[in-house]
C-alpha cells in the first residue's frame, strides 16, 4: 500500500539539523498503576516533540501563532491568529456517523516513524479488568498542523484501527494522561463523526493551552438521578453535561461508567457530540479537580470545512484558533457564542426527558461555580 505522507516526509518544510538518535526510542512504561504525576513522560514528549519541530520533520509548518488576545466579557475566550493551519494543512475527510473504518484512506497506521512520539505501555495490563477501566497502549503521534506548543494527537490502540468512536478504554486513558503529565496547562479534546472529526480513526487530540478557559469557572447545576452529573448553566455559551473527577482512586470507575452511559445514549439518538477534558486549577499541583465536558449536536456535520473558524470541541471550551486576519479582528465574545449555539442547537431541550435540570438551583447558582466537595 502507497505511503500518503511519502511527498510530506521527501520535502519537509525545513530541515536544521540531522534527526536525532531519540527518534528511534519511542517506548514509555508508565512507572506504577497509581495515577500520579510522571515527570519523565513529560520530558520525553515534549523533547521528541520539539526535536521534530526544529528539525522541520513530519510537520507540515513551523508553528507561528501571530497573535493573539482575550476577547473582551467575562467569558474571556481565547483568540489565536494562525493562518498556515487553514492554508497548509491536511483536508479534513468527510465522515458519516457510523461510519465505518476504511484502510483505504488515510489513518494513523499510515503515518511515518517520524511523527511518532511514544508509544505508551500501561504498567499492568489486566485483560480481565471491566472494559470501563481496561488499560490499553496508547500511541502519541505529532500534530502536523499544530495549534499549539506540544499539540500531539493521541490513539488508543492505533493498530486495531477502531474508527472515530470514543471507546471506554480511550474515554479511561485520557483521565490517565492528565494525571500523569505533571503540567496542569494541558487539555484534552475528542471531536466525534459529525462533530468535525477530520479522520475516521479514533483519536484525541492532546493541547498545551496557557491561558485559563471559561469552562473551567464555569457555573454547574445538577442534572437527574445521577447525583455526579451536572450541566452547564444557562449563561455558557454552550449547552454541556460535565462530570468531575476530585479523587483518582474513589472517582475513576463511577465517572467512566457516567461517561458510558451518556455517550451511548446520545449514540442511540444519532446526536454528534464533541468533549473536553480539563484541570480546574492546573496551578494546584497537590490535590485538584478534572473536569470532562459533553457537548452534544443536534445535527450532523459531516465535513468539517477548511475555512476559518471552526465550532470544535476546544473552541466550545473557550480556545478559538482562526486562520484569517479578519475573523481574527473581527470576532467578539457576542459573535463566538452565536456560532456556537447555532452549531449546536437546543440539546438541553432535546434530552429534557432523559436528563432535567433544576431550573429552580439554576435561578439561584447563576454565575456562582458548583462548590467541591470538603
Amino acid at each position: 500500500m502507497a505511503n500518503v505522507w511519502a511527498d510530506q516526509i521527501d520535502r519537509p518544510y525545513v530541515v536544521h539539523q540531522p534527526i536525532m538518535n531519540t527518534m528511534g526510542d519511542h517506548y514509555y512504561e508508565f512507572q506504577d498503576a497509581s495515577l500520579e504525576p510522571e515527570p519523565e513522560l513529560q520530558r520525553r514528549l515534549e523533547s521528541a516533540w520539539m526535536e521534530r519541530h526544529e528539525a522541520g520533520i513530519g510537520f507540515r509548518y513551523r508553528l507561528n501563532i501571530e497573535k493573539q488576545r482575550i476577547a473582551q466579557g467575562h467569558l474571556q475566550f481565547l483568540i489565536q491568529l494562525n493562518r498556515d493551519r487553514l492554508t497548509q494543512r491536511r483536508e479534513p475527510q468527510q465522515i458519516s456517523q457510523n461510519a465505518p473504518f476504511d484502510e483505504s484512506i488515510f489513518n494513523f497506521t499510515k503515518v511515518h516513524v517520524c511523527e511518532v512520539l511514544l508509544e505508551l505501555k500501561p504498567a499492568s495490563e489486566d485483560t480481565q479488568q471491566h472494559e470501563l477501566l481496561r488499560r490499553v497502549p496508547v500511541t502519541l503521534l505529532i500534530n502536523n498542523s499544530p495549534l499549539s506548543m506540544y499539540h500531539s494527537l493521541v490513539v488508543p490502540e492505533r493498530q486495531r484501527c477502531w474508527p472515530q468512536t470514543l471507546t471506554p478504554s480511550a474515554v479511561r486513558m485520557a483521565v490517565e494522561l492528565l494525571y500523569r503529565l505533571p503540567d496542569r496547562r494541558y487539555r484534552l479534546s475528542y471531536n466525534s463523526p459529525g462533530a468535525l472529526a477530520s479522520v475516521n480513526h479514533q483519536h484525541l487530540h492532546l493541547v498545551r493551552v496557557d491561558h485559563e478557559l471559561y469552562v473551567q469557572r464555569a457555573s454547574l447545576i445538577p442534572v437527574g438521578i445521577d447525583d455526579r452529573l451536572t450541566s452547564l448553566a444557562d449563561d455558557s455559551p454552550v449547552q454541556g453535561y460535565c462530570y468531575e473527577l476530585y479523587n483518582a482512586k474513589q472517582d475513576l470507575e463511577p465517572v467512566c461508567r457516567g461517561l458510558h452511559d451518556l455517550l451511548n445514549l446520545l449514540a442511540r439518538r444519532q446526536m454528534p457530540f464533541n468533549v473536553f477534558w480539563t484541570w480546574v486549577d492546573p496551578t494546584n499541583s497537590g490535590a485538584g479537580t478534572i473536569r470532562v465536558l459533553v457537548y452534544p449536536r443536534l445535527q450532523p456535520c459531516d465535513n468539517k470545512s477548511a475555512c476559518s473558524f471552526n465550532a470544535a470541541a476546544l473552541e466550545m471550551s473557550g480556545f478559538v484558533s482562526v486562520g484569517d486576519l479578519a475573523d481574527y479582528e473581527q470576532l467578539n465574545e457576542d459573535s463566538i457564542r452565536a456560532a456556537l449555539q447555532e452549531a449546536q442547537g437546543d440539546v438541553y431541550g432535546a434530552l429534557q426527558s432523559e436528563f432535567p435540570r433544576n431550573s429552580e438551583f439554576n435561578k439561584i447558582e447563576m454565575g456562582m461555580s458548583k462548590s467541591l466537595p470538603e
